[in-house]
């Protein structure tokens, strides 16, 4: 599932050329489509990556378009969260509304990537499986790659931040969801972490009270989980009713609309990011100007969504495939916009995440891996484990729970 994305790094990747053609280009726009789902099953873990894309072309068009060219983003697919109807969507935007790119792609089951990989469509979107390893043309908003093994150091770091003792660690029964979680545990075990407990197999709306009475009889102190939002509310409520005192470390989460609804049981919680929280943009003003931008852009454009981050997943890919335009020129192709990506050594998005270098992504997962945080305080999200005034990345090489300096480019450091 989705869900977990945000404690995953990046994946691997197969060869595929980008088309020679310029479809959806005209003198005057740049026409582009858009895969979501947006009235499936969990289509609130997803539908916001169109947001997120259409304010950032807003900005851009606000300003004059890219090279003298609008971009429109016309076609905004729906695929219900079916991996058949993906592909038929995907099908339609290259053959029926040949649209130039994909911007905005959001669905736990992205049944249409080696389709749009073969015909080189350059393609943007919410990584969360490794279907986007199926070609170069295909650009997950952190790298598209996804190596859970990644996550172990950091899973590390944060029980040792929070003083664990005994660590309780929950996964669905899904490939996506159970990996994590696994790579999580062999993390715990590898530097010295006890886990108490451990459920990998849980079920997708299940009671979670013989889970915690289990972590309770085993003295768990750090509940790790790799589940939706629902399901981290219920064991959070679990938790309280049956008084287990534990920190809770989610990988998803980061909703304010949550906080809003649950308040102070939430406390304490800390959630995985891998970009810039939002509130670095109070907490350390004028430090991270790209969350400023995004924020304010936000707020004008498609304000619902402003604090989204799948939404903030969008306008990145929005963000790259922009860079691409600005790398080729007004001389534009589908081939040569894939080319001019996969050189870009350094993209942060504008300085809301670490540098992601392109002539690797698609194949490696490059360390250092580095990793922000926030944790709920009295009903609201506060980035924590900040490294000295105001970097919130905190980054790690493979092996090694020990920080280490983050790379040239990195926001805040």
């Amino acid at each position: 599932m989705a869900l977990l994305a945000a404690a995953c790094g990046n994946s691997t990747s197969s060869a595929s050329a980008g088309s020679s053609a310029a479809p959806g280009v005209t003198p005057k726009e740049i026409r582009v489509g858009s895969i979501a789902n947006v009235t499936g099953i969990l289509s609130s873990d997803f539908a916001p990556v169109v947001d997120g894309v259409r304010a950032y072309f807003s900005m851009i068009d606000a300003s004059g378009g890219v090279d003298g060219r609008k971009l429109v983003l016309a076609y905004a697919k729906d695929d219900q969260g079916s991996q058949t109807t993906d592909v038929t969507v995907a099908q339609e935007l290259v053959e029926q509304d040949h649209v130039f790119a994909v911007v905005g792609v959001g669905t736990p089951f992205f049944g249409g990537a080696s389709y749009l990989a073969a015909r080189g469509v350059p393609t943007f979107g919410y990584q969360v499986s490794t279907d986007w390893s199926d070609g170069p043309s295909l650009f997950g908003a952190y790298g598209s790659v996804l190596d859970y093994s990644t996550g172990a150091m950091v899973d590390a770091y944060i029980a040792s931040q929070l003083h664990a003792t005994s660590v309780g660690v929950v996964a669905y029964g899904v490939s996506q969801s159970a990996s994590a979680c696994q790579a999580a545990i062999q993390g715990f075990d590898s530097f010295g972490i006890p886990v108490g407990f451990s459920d990998l197999a849980f079920g997708i709306g299940t009671d979670p009270t013989p889970d915690v009475l289990q972590m309770k009889a085993h003295h768990v102190d750090l509940v790790f989980t790799c589940l939706d939002v629902s399901g981290n509310v219920a064991f959070a409520q679990a938790i309280a009713q049956n008084g287990l005192s534990a920190h809770q470390v989610w990988l998803n989460g980061y909703d304010r609309s949550v906080l809003q609804q649950y308040g102070s049981l939430l406390d304490g919680v800390t959630v995985l990011l891998q970009h810039v929280p939002f509130e670095a943009a109070t907490s350390f003003p004028g430090v991270y100007p790209a969350m400023d931008t995004y924020l304010a852009t936000m707020q004008r454009y498609q304000p619902a969504a402003e604090y989204d981050e799948v939404a903030l997943d969008g306008w990145i890919n929005a963000a790259q495939f922009v860079a691409g335009l600005q790398a080729v020129g007004r001389n534009l192709t589908q081939a040569k916009l894939v080319a001019a990506i996969n050189k870009m050594t350094d993209f942060t998005a504008g300085g809301l995440m670490p540098p992601v270098d392109w002539t690797k992504a698609h194949t490696e997962a490059v360390a250092p891996y580095c990793s922000s945080y926030v944790q709920v305080q009295e009903a609201k999200f506060v980035p924590v484990f900040v490294q000295g005034n105001d970097s919130v990345f905190t980054c790690f090489d493979r092996g090694s729970d020990t920080p280490v300096t983050p790379p040239p480019g990195t926001p805040g450091a």
